[in-house]
């Protein structure tokens, strides 16, 4: 995890994982506070398609949790 980020009660993670046939794939964990529930969730379908590297999933990564901060 290289990017982590929080506005409001959201907070957002970018992280990578490694993927079928040697690639790499980005994904996002999402956390909300909900009074005195916590909320968790992973989120893979927007951080883009399996790439070779590590540095590129985590572009597409932190490119999918700035999209979901914004909303």
């Amino acid at each position: 995890m290289a990017f982590e980020e929080t506005k409001g009660d959201k907070t957002v993670e970018a992280c990578v994982q490694r993927a079928p046939g040697g690639m790499f794939k980005g994904y996002v964990r999402r956390t909300l506070k909900r009074g005195t529930q916590v909320l968790r969730q992973v989120v893979g379908r927007d951080a883009g398609r399996p790439v070779r590297t590590e540095a590129e999933a985590m572009e597409l990564a932190e490119a999918a949790a700035n999209r979901e901060l914004a909303r």
